[in-house]
């Protein structure tokens, strides 16, 4: 191609999505699903109730082929068409969290040393020694609002946004001294217990980290000739949600996580069609995964506040990725099944990511000035993630399985203290069969996934929280920089991907460097009740990296309960974690390994030991609408 002809990344990606309308290649299904869910509770039914009866199959002629695009579904083909509509939910819940710590010490009373870590904090008090506190176990309760309204222009036209009020607001959290006149954080101080009657609303860097209302999402969907063009800041979701995870309704199973966190977000241009002569769904999208630094988050740049702009092309980390599947609604689904014929869905979901340089933003303050000159550094990434899922179901049975793998290179860390490259190998996968009887009340299954791990120990290394993980491995003892080629394996799964309620979820904070299997039962007691039951027994692929340098994990058992009725929602879950070698603190050893632990130096409590039991009961009152 002549020179004169060659566009910067951000126009090859707007040229790229015009003739990706033009062509018609395609966006299969970014969002999969369903079963009992990894969770114990949350999930909850979603959408229209269907009438009595075992629906017959429709001809599908290839123009009606469900476009399933990433959640929520355009609702102009859900739903009678309105000019607005809203659906969201109202949240109120609460959690007791009883030796999340396993009785370690993650610092020292006072803060004067830093040990050896543990999985949780403990509350403040423990870490007093002015005077006798008791050391508590945890409970809060917390609130959110989600709104996801609609815009509907025309059947096939529509702009949709996600916004949370007070999102994960813990109540109690931001109180106002009306008598002394000042939010707390503004003198620095918490009011007087005996003067607080109010609350303020929430403010970031103020009493709060985010604001009253955080808009999360904002895209819109066009139904052109070809397919469907989607633009704008949306959710991705892909396959079981084991990596790829949007959080809320999930399309394939009809559900609604009601007991989520997090969720995967792009800023992305993407079109899906029918492939021409198939039942095949096709994508292609380009992803702006990282653009650095903007005008105004700096204070060089003044004058352009009202269109910022990208500062640097070339630390840019620019995403490709492809989707191909065959996949039906939840309704669809379930009426094949219904009627005794096999119903297979499947799909392949491809990403490809590069970034040639980077910026060091550790040195940056947001609003300052940055440092081209010493902070620019060259990284030459490049990675590919294979993601392949499929669920069939058949009479009384339904398989799904999703496995992907994270592919590449980084030629260049040496401003991370390495001199030579690092290859990307990591892999992770999970299966589910269930079987349902009694007329759909009983159903029973098993689920076990797998996930790849290293031998380098967080940091610290009884941090067992993926917060601490140490992603890029440890130089040698006494050495300045690594010179040895490594390479990576840790994989995660998406944080969203709930399998426990208490290891998984919060001590370490998705499936990583383990494999667990899970068998599990639930029973609809009447319409609106109905109860769940799961144990799960985890271990570690690679033992030298956990705390006590051992295989087992350990096992847990979860319980829940729950109400559902006319969007009304009340759920009581249960777990119980019985920790075992993996979670322990180990003694340092003459001659063996050292581990570091240490002692608390104001009490002489040992933080070496096995782990302790941990419990949780957690609380939901919610409104679906």
């Amino acid at each position: 191609m002549p020179k004169s002809l060659v566009l910067p990344m951000p126009y090859s990606r707007v040229v790229a999505g015009i003739l990706i309308a033009a062509t018609g290649i395609a966006e299969a299904q970014i969002s999969p699903g369903g079963g009992m869910g990894p969770g114990m509770g949350g999930a909850q039914p979603a959408g229209e109730e269907k009438k009595d009866g075992v629906a017959e199959a429709a001809p599908k002629a290839p123009g009606l082929l469900p476009t399933t695009p990433a959640l929520p579904a355009p609702k102009g083909r859900r739903k009678r068409w309105k000019l607005f509509e809203i659906d969201g939910y109202f949240r109120l819940r609460t959690d007791w969290f009883k030796n999340f710590h396993l009785g370690f010490l993650d610092r020292a009373r006072d803060g004067m040393t830093d040990l050896g870590g543990a999985p949780f904090p403990r509350a403040l008090g423990c870490y007093s020694s002015a005077i006798s506190h008791p050391c508590s176990n945890l409970s809060s309760a917390n609130m959110r609002l989600r709104l996801e309204p609609t815009i509907n222009l025309d059947e096939g036209t529509s702009i949709h946004i996600q916004a949370d009020v007070l999102d994960n607001l813990v109540l109690g959290s931001t109180p106002t001294n009306t008598a002394l006149n000042g939010i707390y954080s503004d003198m620095n101080l918490p009011p007087l217990g005996a003067f607080g009657n109010t609350q303020a609303p929430p403010t970031a860097g103020v009493n709060s980290d985010r604001d009253a209302i955080t808009i999360k999402r904002a895209w819109a969907e066009v139904a052109v000739p070809l397919g469907i063009l989607k633009f704008g800041r949306q959710p991705n979701h892909w396959g079981m949600g084991m990596f790829y995870n949007a959080g809320g309704h999930d399309p394939i199973s009809g559900n609604y996580d009601l007991d989520g966190d997090y969720g995967d977000t792009v800023d992305r241009v993407s079109f899906s069609a029918q492939i021409p002569g198939t039942q095949l769904r096709a994508m292609l999208a380009a992803d702006w995964g990282l653009t650095r630094l903007v005008s105004n988050q700096t204070s060089a740049n003044k004058g352009h506040d009202g269109h910022p702009f990208d500062l640097d092309d070339s630390d840019d980390q620019d995403g490709w990725v492809g989707v191909i599947s065959k996949l039906d609604s939840p309704q669809e689904f379930k009426d094949t099944v219904d009627r005794g014929d096999l119903a297979l869905n499947y799909g392949v979901y491809f990403e490809y990511k590069t970034q040639d340089w980077d910026y060091d933003l550790n040195s940056f303050t947001l609003g300052g000035t940055p440092d081209p000159a010493a902070r620019y550094v060259p990284r030459s990434m490049t990675t590919y993630t294979p993601d392949i899922w499929v669920k069939l179901g058949y009479g009384k049975w339904t398989i799904e399985g999703e496995f992907a793998a994270q592919l590449g290179k980084i030629e260049r860390l040496d401003d991370l203290g390495r001199t030579t490259s690092a290859d990307l190998r990591s892999y992770g996968g999970v299966g589910r069969v269930n079987w349902k009887g009694l007329d759909g009340k009983l159903r029973m299954g098993l689920e076990s996934g797998v996930a790849s791990g290293d031998q380098y120990d967080n940091t610290p290394q009884g941090s067992t929280n993926i917060a601490y993980a140490n992603l890029l491995g440890t130089c040698p003892v006494g050495a300045s920089t690594c010179l040895k080629k490594s390479t990576l394996s840790r994989f995660m799964f998406n944080r969203e991907y709930k399998v426990d309620m208490i290891l998984w979820r919060h001590l370490i904070g998705a499936v990583t460097n383990a494999g667990y299997v899970k068998p599990y039962l639930s029973y609809d007691l009447t319409k609106s009740i109905g109860f769940k039951v799961a144990n799960v027994t985890s271990f570690a692929l690679k033992p030298v990296s956990t705390p006590g340098n051992s295989r087992m994990y350990g096992t847990e058992f979860d319980a829940d309960i729950g109400y559902s009725s006319n969007g009304f929602n009340i759920g009581f879950s249960y777990g119980v974690l019985f920790p075992f070698g993996a979670m322990a603190h180990p003694a340092d050893e003459i001659g063996g390994p050292t581990f570091g632990y240490g002692t608390d130096p104001d009490t002489n409590a040992s933080n070496v030991g096995d782990a302790g039991t941990a419990h949780t009961i957690q609380s939901r009152l919610t409104l679906v609408f």
